[in-house]
């Protein structure tokens, strides 16, 4: 038969003060959590806002997004437009680079033909230059020594092939008069058989150039200006030196050129009619005529 102590033997309460310790920590949980409760749910509100401002925030960041996705895309498309418009253009720069090759290798094939046309043009104003300028010289031995010991002065010009007679003293006019003094007549009829005599020989032609002093002329019958009054003094010595050599005036070219010299202040005392008189003059120019020359030549060289 075993011996039992009493440590061992069961206490009857136990069960019942299990309980009421569970039922007292429960209790305590419950006050525990109804005392944290309504900071609780104010943290979970917080949460919650702040979950609603982060997702409205991704939802604006989102539509940010796509239409940045859009605009991407479009741009996209667009660059491949322009790739596309590029690539048409770098075709055309081709096709245009290629032309443009063709046209300067056409130039430079003109340049060389122009260059060789320039330099025919040289050669041919070159011989231009030279034409008539022996005839000119010929021609002006021939007046030297016609002329020697005459009232009449020689002024040559090589370069533009003409030679200026002028008389010493000069031949002039009288006031507004376009006739000629008994002097000058007398040289000019001297004159005229000479150079109709040499113009068989060499081929020029004579420029008569009337001219008229500074001081303004207004008349109501002609001579009505200056430019007339110097037209009629060289048609006078014209139609002087026509009377003196028949046949000479198919080579005389007859010029008014108007006013000649400018007015000036006159002295007191001196006469403004002798001060002006050497503005109211007319000259003779021989020219080679480099035209009939040129007609001889091609005359002679054709078949």
């Amino acid at each position: 038969m075993a011996w039992h102590r009493r440590e061992d033997a069961e206490n009857p309460a136990w069960p019942g003060l299990v309980d009421i310790f569970g039922f007292t920590l429960a209790l305590l949980l419950l006050l525990w959590f109804a005392a944290n409760w309504p900071l609780k749910v104010k943290n979970l509100e917080l949460k919650r806002q702040d979950m609603e401002r982060q997702l409205m925030s991704m939802t604006v960041a989102n539509r940010q997004l796509n239409h940045m996705n859009r605009s991407l895309e479009e741009k996209l498309r667009l660059l491949g437009l322009n790739n596309q418009a590029l690539a048409a253009n770098m075709k055309q720069v081709t096709e245009n680079n290629k032309i443009l090759g063709y046209q300067m290798g056409l130039l430079q094939a003109n340049n060389l033909d122009l260059s060789g046309q320039v330099q025919q043009l040289d050669q041919e104003k070159a011989a231009l230059r030279e034409i008539g300028l022996k005839d000119w010289e010929e021609l002006l031995k021939l007046l030297q020594a016609k002329l020697a010991g005459s009232h009449l002065v020689i002024i040559p010009n090589r370069s533009a092939k003409e030679i200026e007679i002028q008389g010493k003293p000069r031949l002039t006019f009288e006031t507004n008069r376009y006739e000629l003094s008994p002097y000058d007549k007398e040289r000019l009829e001297a004159l005229a058989p000479i150079l109709y005599e040499l113009r068989q020989k060499k081929k020029f032609f004579i420029t008569i150039n009337g001219t008229a002093d500074p001081r303004e002329l207004h008349n109501l019958a002609p001579p009505r200006n200056n430019t007339e009054l110097s037209a009629l003094r060289a048609a006078a010595v014209a139609a002087l030196m026509v009377k003196a050599a028949p046949g000479l005036g198919q080579y005389l070219r007859v010029t008014g050129l108007g006013v000649k010299g400018h007015v000036r202040n006159l002295a007191p005392g001196e006469n403004p009619d002798a001060a002006y008189r050497q503005y109211r003059t007319v000259n003779l120019v021989l020219k080679i005529d480099v035209a009939a020359l040129m007609r001889e030549r091609a005359g002679k060289s054709a078949p």
